[in-house]
């Protein structure tokens, strides 16, 4: 599958004569985003119904089983007695994503209260006359809800088929989380990243409603959960993190161990809250907002350029027209720099390829850091047949990567916790989805979303991409390196962003060392 591979016009045009398509570049253009789209979804819909396929996603359909009384814990579940830790409160009207963050050794409880926190029920929660509760223990989470009646009740749950542990972690700095979605009348928990792959446990109160006379029954009968205006309902709604308090005397949920090195998730809040619920994945691939149609918006296949987080689309409109060509392709060049560059690495005793003896691909950066991203904001990235990086995040900062040559594969994967390597040594971390970028290709990260990957140049030649980092409008922390997991020992460690070469100073040796050979 090949994206959107447009179609390419022949004759002695030049590009200062190429501001406006003619009817029939139009139509191809049209043509190849209807065909190019239409492929990335049956390639999808295969994999999805148990295919396989060298491109486009590679992604499993998730399988859930209701949750029974048997899979609950029994009456002693709430054993442990827990306390009052610490409050946040949503940032838009029950709606949005809780992440509760560190290193739980014990049960705790998130508890969504409605009404104001009473210090008189810190030692415990029940005494409040209504809320929505997780409970996560050891081997279990569920939720319960006292709404409806004076007892604590568990609700009914899908629980997902999945091979990330339902229960506690208690051996690394874990993110547990929980989307509220007032809008679809459904609660999710999971573990690292809150994506539909993370997703362990779905609570649909409006399962089973097949007409709209049905839905305003379920909406009606939940309305203290998701109501955005309910007389009989406080106003204030605060959510409130539950601890045994031998977990809170061990210290700092936070605390670096003698055997980690500090990661950003060390830098994180306790309580993060975010307004948007989750739904479903966006996509990660870009398409320029002005090559938006009707059929590319209704599929959803893309996330346009004008939806990417602020901090995106700045590096997109940046790097959008970038080509590694382009010197060649306007005249300015007589050889064209993506030839150079395979004579060099190809060429025993050549540039790069003895720079390629020593490590796996090339960090080529252009321009100058400004502080506005870990290092440098613009690199090119030079990667060889068969070349891949570690795992590893970026320091929760949004990124754009995109492809000026060959095919380059990105494994996406959950949250790098604290510890890679779990208490009966199980590697922790797991690929999640995969997807190939092509030539002209671009996908993007923000801190929620791809964050954490590994890239395989999947080519049968070298591979080029442009790599572009900006911190996030709302990032107060601007971690300043890439956390990795080291192939070696399986641990984490930190990588602060490098350079092999200025841009200037490798094109000019290349292109040197190129036409020498051609003369």
């Amino acid at each position: 599958m090949n994206g959107l591979r447009l179609k390419k016009k022949t004759g002695a045009r030049t590009s200062a004569t190429r501001d406006s398509m003619t009817q029939e570049e139009a139509a191809d253009t049209l043509e190849a985003f209807m065909d190019g789209n239409m492929t990335r979804i049956k390639n999808e819909q295969s994999l999805l119904d148990g295919g396989s396929g060298a491109s486009g996603f590679s992604r499993k359909r998730p399988t859930t089983m209701r949750r029974t009384q048997k899979f609950v814990m029994d009456s002693n579940k709430n054993s442990q007695k827990q306390i009052f830790f610490a409050e946040d409160k949503f940032k838009a009207y029950l709606k949005g994503i809780i992440d509760v963050q560190g290193r739980m050794t014990e049960p705790f409880t998130l508890l969504i209260n409605f009404g104001q926190r009473n210090p008189d029920y810190d030692s415990d929660y029940t005494k409040y006359d209504s809320y929505f509760a997780l409970h996560v223990s050891k081997d279990n989470a569920w939720f319960t809800e006292k709404i409806t009646s004076n007892q604590e009740k568990d609700l009914e749950t899908d629980q997902v088929v999945s091979n990330i542990d339902l229960g506690l972690d208690p051996d690394t700095i874990q993110t547990y989380w929980i989307s509220y979605d007032r809008d679809n009348l459904t609660i999710k928990y999971g573990k690292g990243y809150a994506m539909t792959e993370t997703t362990l446990l779905i609570c649909d109160l409006s399962d089973g409603a097949t007409t709209k006379e049905q839905l305003a029954k379920k909406r009606k009968r939940w309305s203290k959960l998701f109501a955005m205006y309910d007389e009989t309902r406080p106003k204030d709604i605060s959510i409130l993190l539950y601890r045994t308090e031998s977990d809170i005397q061990k210290g700092s949920v936070k605390s670096v161990r003698s055997d980690e090195v500090a990661g950003f998730i060390n830098m994180e809040s306790v309580i993060e809250v975010r307004k948007e619920p989750l739904s479903v994945n966006p996509s990660p691939f870009v398409m320029d907002s002005a090559a938006s149609t009707l059929n590319t918006i209704d599929k959803g296949m893309y996330i346009f350029s004008s939806e990417l987080p602020p901090a995106c689309k700045v590096l997109y409109d940046t790097v959008k027209n970038c080509d590694l060509d382009m010197e060649f392709n306007v005249g300015f060049s007589k050889s064209k720099l993506s030839d150079a560059i395979r004579y060099s690495i190809e060429t025993e005793g050549a540039l790069l390829n003895k720079i390629l003896k020593t490590k796996a691909y090339l960090r080529i950066t252009m321009g100058k850091g400004l502080g506005q991203s870990p290092g440098i904001p613009y690199v090119l990235e030079i990667w060889p047949k068969g070349a891949r990086s570690p795992i590893h995040n970026h320091g929760a900062v949004c990124a754009v990567i995109k492809v000026l040559y060959g095919t380059i594969q990105s494994g996406i994967y959950n949250k790098v916790t604290s510890s890679v390597i779990d208490e009966k040594g199980k590697f922790r971390p797991q690929e999640l989805l995969k997807f190939n970028c092509f030539k002209d290709e671009v996908t993007w990260m923000s801190p929620e979303w791809y964050q954490t990957h590994q890239l395989r140049n999947v080519s049968n030649d070298y591979c080029a991409t442009v790599q572009c980092y900006r911190y996030d409008d709302n990032d107060n922390i601007q971690w300043n390196q890439f956390d990795f997991v080291n192939d070696e020992n399986g641990e984490v460690g930190n990588f602060f962003p490098n350079t092999d070469f200025t841009f200037g100073e490798m094109r000019d040796k290349v292109m040197n060392e190129y036409e020498s050979k051609l003369r």
